[in-house]
C-alpha cells in the first residue's frame, strides 16, 4: 500500500521551490527544476503530496483530499483523470524519483516520488489536458543524458528512425555535448524536453509519421494503421477519406518499394513497403477543399535508365 503525505507550502525549497513573489502583488513566479512560470497570486499556494511512487492509490488519495478542502476545481479534476489514465501505459520506471505538476483553475498541486529526475507538467492545452516532460541535463546535454527511460512506453511517429535515435544525433557522440541549450522533443503524446543549466538556444525534433509496411501494402495493414490512429485520436476527417480511398483502391498500392504519402487538412504521412531509402513508385493521396481524395503516382525514372 502506498502512502501519501499531504502539506501545503508557499516558501521557496530548492531544488523543487514551489514559489517565489517576486513580480507585481497578484502574481508569483513558481520555480522548479521544470520551469519558471508566472501564476495568479490566487494559485501561490501550491498543495504538496510525497508518495513514493505515482499511482492510481495516490491520485485516488489526493482528490479525495482536494474534494474535502473544496480545491478540486474542474480544470484540476480533469488534469487529474487524464494522468491517471496514463498511468496505464507508464512503466513503474518513469513512476519513481519524478514529479509531478498539476495545474488547476485555482490551485496547483505537486506530487514528488523520490529524488526527481524526471519532472512532469499537466496542463490544459489547444486540445486538451497534455503531460509535459522535463529533464535538467545540468551544465551539457550528452548521448548520456538521452536515455531508454525516458522514452519507456512511447511508440514513435517514424518506424525507421526514433525520436531518440534523432536526439542522439543531435548532440553528437563526442562527451563534450552541448551546452546552453533547450532540446524538445514533440512526438505524438510525447512532450519532453532536455535542459542545460543555462539555455540559450532551442533544438525541436518533430518526427515526421512514417510507417513500415513491410514487403509490401496490404489489406490488414491498412486496417492496422487506421485504426491504430483512430485510437490514438490522430485521425482527421480528411485522413480519413484518403485511408477510405486506400482500402477501397489498395490493389492499385502493393507494389514493393512503394512510397505512399497522404496528405489532408495540414498533415502529412507516409507509407513506405520495401526500401526505405529507395522508391520504384510514389504514390501521392490527398483531399481538395470539399474533401474529395485525389491521387496522383510518380514512377521512378532511374528505373529506366538502369535497364
Amino acid at each position: 500500500m502506498s502512502m501519501v503525505t499531504f502539506r501545503s507550502s508557499n516558501e521557496i525549497h530548492r531544488p523543487m521551490s514551489p514559489a517565489s513573489h517576486s513580480g507585481p502583488k497578484d502574481t508569483c513566479v513558481v520555480e522548479t527544476d521544470q520551469s519558471v512560470k508566472t501564476y495568479s497570486g490566487i494559485m501561490c499556494d501550491i498543495k504538496q503530496f510525497t508518495v513514493p511512487i505515482l499511482d492510481l492509490e495516490s491520485f485516488l488519495a489526493a482528490k479525495v483530499k482536494l474534494r474535502q478542502e473544496g480545491l478540486l476545481d474542474a480544470q484540476l479534476k480533469s488534469n487529474l483523470e487524464h494522468v491517471t489514465r496514463l498511468l496505464d501505459s507508464m512503466p513503474a520506471a518513469k513512476r519513481r524519483d519524478v514529479s509531478l505538476l498539476v495545474e488547476g483553475e485555482r490551485q496547483l498541486i505537486r506530487f514528488t516520488a523520490g529524488t526527481p529526475g524526471l519532472h512532469y507538467t499537466v496542463r490544459q492545452g489547444a486540445a486538451g489536458p497534455e503531460l509535459l516532460q522535463r529533464v535538467q541535463a545540468g551544465p551539457r546535454l550528452t548521448r548520456a543524458s538521452i536515455t531508454k527511460t525516458h522514452f519507456a512506453g512511447h511508440r514513435c511517429r517514424d518506424d525507421f528512425e526514433s525520436c531518440m535515435e534523432r536526439a542522439h544525433q543531435v548532440v553528437g557522440t563526442s562527451e563534450v555535448g552541448l551546452v546552453n541549450v533547450e532540446l524538445k522533443i514533440a512526438c505524438g503524446e510525447l512532450l519532453l524536453t532536455y535542459a542545460t543549466s543555462h539555455p540559450q538556444a532551442t533544438v525541436e525534433i518533430r518526427p515526421q509519421r512514417r510507417v513500415n509496411l513491410g514487403k509490401a501494402l496490404t489489406l490488414d495493414k491498412i486496417l492496422e494503421v487506421k485504426n491504430s490512429l483512430e485510437e490514438t485520436g490522430a485521425m482527421s476527417r480528411g485522413l480519413q477519406a484518403c485511408f477510405q480511398h486506400l482500402l477501397a483502391n489498395h490493389s492499385q498500392y502493393q507494389g514493393e518499394n512503394n512510397r505512399i504519402v497522404l496528405q489532408s487538412d495540414g498533415e502529412m504521412m507516409e507509407l513506405i513497403s520495401g526500401r526505405r531509402d529507395y522508391h520504384s513508385a510514389q504514390h501521392y493521396v490527398f483531399t481538395g477543399p470539399d474533401n474529395q481524395v485525389q491521387s496522383h503516382r510518380v514512377q521512378d525514372i532511374d528505373l529506366w535508365d538502369d535497364e
